[in-house]
């Protein structure tokens, strides 16, 4: 690998990035801010729009991180769900691992959990990652099983996550009053060359060397040209020019060189 080469003390980029890993530039912070007050209302819809790649999944588990003292989430990954499942589903996620027969039973006994959540001064938060993967059906049970109208407890959250096809997706006549409950919609655009350069020397900071020990002045312009300002591509396209940066022994990185790495990707 590339990290002793360049003196690194750790990989710059993780899959998975949370707490201080992640990057807050102004963009994400707004976003932030904005998903922090939806959530107030506790049966809110919240909409994240973004290209795959451009950090929807990372910014909403960061702005959990920022409530979860008040909030408890669950998270629903990139799958499809049958919506005869998504009780049983929810329950089993909240813990209860005896489930009662009968579909009546059980969301009595979600709506009992969700009045427990409550007393303990916790709010329940769904986090779905793919909502058009998840599928329609699914979404509308959600919906159902959540409202505060639908039973003794105030009901839950949703935060529907989701690349260009989710506005349409929402239109559905099965969702609308999935639609009816949206407080906000976050549109996550692509980095900007400012932030995305904010966003690599953050990662390199974490590494263990300043970005402007490894690459020369040009190089986070040529990035953010060929990757679009997309985080992702950008990690990817990286890894690929300190692999062969490392096995050409090149230290700086060039612009010209990443450009030559980049074309071939």
């Amino acid at each position: 690998m590339y990290e002793k080469h360049f003196g690194l003390q750790k990989h710059p980029f993780t899959a998975k990035a949370s707490g201080a890993d992640v990057f807050v530039g102004p963009q994400t912070a707004t976003t932030m801010a904005g998903l922090k007050k939806a959530l107030q209302s506790q049966d809110a819809v919240i909409a994240v729009y973004g290209s795959p790649g451009a950090g929807k999944s990372t910014l909403v588990a960061k702005a959990l991180d920022a409530v979860a003292d008040t909030h408890r989430s669950v998270r629903i990954g990139r799958m499809s769900l049958d919506g005869a499942d998504a009780l049983e589903f929810l329950l089993e996620e909240l813990g209860v691992t005896e489930l009662p027969r009968g579909t009546i039973r059980q969301f009595a006994a979600l709506r009992e959990k969700l009045g427990q959540l409550e007393s303990e001064g916790k709010r329940l938060v769904i986090v779905v990652e793919d909502a058009v993967l998840t599928g329609v059906d699914t979404m509308a049970e959600f919906e159902a099983l959540t409202a505060a109208d639908a039973g003794e407890s105030g009901g839950a959250a949703i935060v529907v996550m989701g690349d260009e096809r989710l506005d349409d997706f929402l239109k559905d006549r099965q969702l609308a009053r999935l639609a009816q409950r949206i407080r906000q919609r976050h549109e996550i655009p692509p980095l900007s060359p400012a932030e995305l350069r904010g966003y690599l020397a953050h990662c390199f900071r974490k590494a263990g060397k300043a970005f402007e020990e490894i690459f020369d002045a040009d190089a986070a312009v040529v990035i953010h040209d060929l990757c679009n300002g997309n985080p992702r591509i950008a990690n990817n396209l990286v890894d690929a020019v300190l692999a062969a940066a490392a096995s050409s022994g090149m230290s700086p990185v060039s612009g010209k060189f990443i450009a030559e790495v980049g074309g071939n990707q």
